[in-house]
């Protein structure tokens, strides 16, 4: 029952009594909300919130009692804590992981959540609305893709309020904002933005030294570091079921410093190396490679800047005998080779700065969705191709490339066809 502040429930004989009420009155009568609810939580421990009438008190101690009860219980109060504070908490706790990746996250939380409006607001307060404000507001600021990490980043500040127990539901979840946060181009397909013949057309107008990096991105399904980081070492031709590749390595940026690192989303306890087959098709131009260039042993850190030292012979370097560092190779190197095959605008002379049109459907990733759409159409299953591919769940794999297969709508018109004569 709630607590009556202002009037005594022992009164003693003699006392009087107050005018408006006719009950013996407390020191703080008059003062304040009247009527107080009382609940133990989780700890046994007695809360209590005040209100202005007895009906507002009963209902909300009776709330709170029934959460308590059925494991929904929240503190009123733990929601106190503002937006801004929680995501600094929340990055404390991927301090120790990738180092590359905890400076991203530090920087999206920084810039795009602490000063912000939500960021400011108290947890408990952060509704839909909220989250749309916040949306529309940083859509002026951030590419699409951009801001969908950052909001994947916010989502997960509101995940740890959740299993804080500062509010029930993650409010990121709610359909009005799932609705409206940046979605994945194509709705998470890849589409094919490379054909062989492009690649091919490349393939011709990259310098020598790079030719074979089309080999092994279309022939192998590499991804663009991974290619970077390949050595000779990683090639086992005496494997039993014929040339194999050992995917174990990447080359990656540490801020403008290269450093190697194990393949994407790899980590000491799954490494997320894997296997590859090495066809005739790709091991004859990338012994010729080899033969014109000599693999070198370049040492980088492991992981970060400050990582272990780490020697590798590459397949493929600068002319430096240095790894290649993608921004400069996509700038320099890879674009022109786009431009020259006709696949994008040539660089404007008088333009300042090096500004290309946007080309990012026909960078080296690409080859590694067109090996996948051969794959598909050359019968490989779905979780072979992603094995193959270094995809931890063979369901994104089909998600994004099962639309790729040539001609499955004939297949599946007699697919149909077949059972019913059979029936028949």
């Amino acid at each position: 029952m709630p607590y009556d502040r202002w009037h005594k429930s022992r009164p003693k004989d003699g006392e009087s009594t107050c005018k408006e009420h006719g009950k013996v009155p407390t020191r703080d009568h008059g003062t304040g909300k009247r009527w107080q609810a009382r609940w133990r939580n989780r700890e046994d421990v007695q809360q209590t919130e005040l209100f202005r009438t007895e009906v507002e008190a009963r209902r909300h101690e009776t709330k709170m009692r029934s959460g308590v009860d059925d494991g929904s219980y929240i503190n009123p109060r733990a929601g106190e804590v503002r937006v801004g504070e929680l995501a600094l908490t929340w990055l404390k706790g991927h301090e120790h992981k990738n180092p590359r990746t905890y400076r991203r996250h530090k920087e999206r939380i920084l810039l795009h959540v602490v000063p912000t409006a939500v960021g400011k607001m108290r947890v408990k307060d952060v509704n839909a609305s909220s989250l749309l404000d916040w949306l529309h507001d940083r859509r002026r600021l951030l590419e699409s893709s951009t801001l969908r990490l950052v909001f994947d980043n916010l989502r997960a500040v509101f995940d740890l309020a959740v299993d804080d127990s500062l509010i029930h539901k993650n409010p990121c979840l709610a359909k009005s904002v799932q609705d409206a946060k940046p979605k994945r181009g194509g709705g998470g397909r890849a589409d094919l933005t490379l054909a062989w013949d492009d690649t091919e057309k490349i393939r011709a107008e990259l310098p020598d030294r790079y030719k074979a990096l089309v080999d092994c991105g279309r022939g192998l399904g590499l991804r663009q570091g991974e290619i970077f980081g390949l050595s000779p070492d990683d090639i086992d031709w005496a494997h039993p079921d014929g040339p194999m590749v050992h995917v174990q390595r990447q080359v990656v940026h540490d801020g403008s410093f290269l450093a190697y690192a194990l393949p994407k989303g790899g980590s000491d306890e799954d490494p997320k190396d894997r296997w590859v087959e090495l066809t005739d098709d790709v091991a004859i131009p990338l012994r010729e490679h080899m033969e014109k260039y000599p693999p070198v042993e370049v040492t980088r850190p492991w992981g970060s800047k400050g990582g272990d030292p780490v020697t590798v012979r590459l397949i493929f370097y600068t002319r430096e005998k240095t790894a290649i560092q993608s921004n400069w190779f996509n700038s320099y190197r890879w674009k022109p080779a786009l431009a020259s095959a006709g696949l994008i605008k040539p660089l404007e002379p008088d333009a300042k700065g090096r500004r290309w049109e946007k080309s990012r459907d026909v960078m080296m990733h690409a080859l590694r969705h067109l090996y996948a759409s051969m794959m598909i159409n050359g019968g490989v299953d779905v979780y072979t191709l992603a094995d193959r591919l270094g995809h931890a769940d063979p369901a994104f794999t089909l998600r994004k490339y099962v639309h790729r297969v040539v001609g499955a709508g004939s297949k599946v018109r007699i697919a149909v066809r077949s059972a019913y004569t059979r029936a028949a």
